[in-house]
């Protein structure tokens, strides 16, 4: 604009001073006048569309570095909380790793050594193989949760008989309900059928019923239901333990959750609901649960419903 402004003032000042060096093509001075306002205001158009063009791709280009880094503090900031869920993930499995290895190392010892009883041998035995699933059970969960963070993971939806499916995922669960002197039911229509991905939802069916058994007492009640809810249908597992705590709660799905110990001193470290959480969510499916100390827990599934 200042250029343009002094290219017109100075052609007009030379013509102003020095009049024979123009040429007079005009037969009036309207003539003049108008033809000097309609090339001006051409050339003013000209300039404001010029320089929007210019101004309005250099916003573009802006608000486009804002957004680069926008994404870029977001990134960071999650890179941030996963290598922090990371550390504390390495941090308790390290911790929880070690005293169930040092207590099967004693018991071993022990055998070994030390002439015992029958009794005592059995019972030992039954120490051995308890800490040895629930240190087996913590691995699997952390590997394959490490697994979806990496990798991620995808579903693979297929219409599921959901008693046929509970039945046939349990069977070790009910044995060691029975073990533990837990009463055992699963109730659930013959024809119910469900969307989801079986390893997923046995994964996860497998999860929530060994913390509910691990929670419960001896002489409690371990209960597994399946309930048609307009298109969805409601798989309950709720047992009668310890329950959980009102600080917990908001924490359960997270790993900000406390280790826990069940009733026969069995450990956890809350990777397993983290892991049932994003493979429900993977399937389509929601998660929740209630929950009052000293009177157990009722944790559901929710899936749509579908025809078989």
């Amino acid at each position: 604009m200042s250029l343009n402004l002094i290219t017109v003032f100075a052609i007009l000042a030379i013509e102003y001073l020095y009049p024979t060096l123009v040429k007079n093509v005009y037969d009036n001075g309207l003539n003049k006048t108008i033809d000097f306002a309609i090339t001006y205001f051409v050339t003013v158009v000209l300039t404001y569309y010029a320089i929007s063009y210019v101004r309005k791709n250099y916003d573009i280009e802006k608000k486009s570095v804002i957004d680069q880094n926008f994404a870029i503090e977001r990134q960071k900031d999650e890179l941030e909380r996963l290598n922090s869920e990371k550390d504390k993930l390495f941090s308790i499995v390290t911790h929880d790793l070690r005293t169930p290895l040092n207590s099967i190392q004693s018991y071993l010892e022990l055998l070994s050594v030390t002439d015992l009883e029958e009794e005592e041998r059995k019972d030992l035995k039954q120490k051995l193989l308890g800490i040895t699933k629930d240190t087996s059970d913590m691995l699997t969960n952390v590997l394959l949760w490490s697994k979806t963070q990496m990798e991620g993971s995808r579903a693979t939806l297929a219409p599921l008989n959901v008693k046929d499916v509970i039945t046939g995922a349990l069977n070790v669960e009910k044995q060691l309900a029975g073990n533990k002197g837990i009463a055992f039911e699963i109730v659930c229509d013959e024809d119910l059928g469900i969307s989801a991905d079986r390893n997923m939802f046995e994964l996860v069916l497998r999860n929530l019923v060994n913390n509910a058994i691990k929670f419960t007492s001896k002489m409690g009640s371990v209960k597994v239901s399946a309930i048609p809810k307009g298109k969805e249908c409601h798989i309950l597992i709720q047992d009668n333990g310890l329950g959980i705590d009102e600080s917990q709660k908001s924490k359960l799905f997270q790993l900000k959750a406390a280790s826990t110990y069940g009733t026969n001193n069995e450990r956890g470290i809350g990777v397993g609901l983290i892991l049932c959480k994003e493979l429900t969510e993977l399937q389509g499916g929601e998660i929740w649960f209630e929950s009052k100390l000293g009177e157990g827990s009722i944790f559901y599934l929710s899936f749509n419903l579908v025809d078989l």
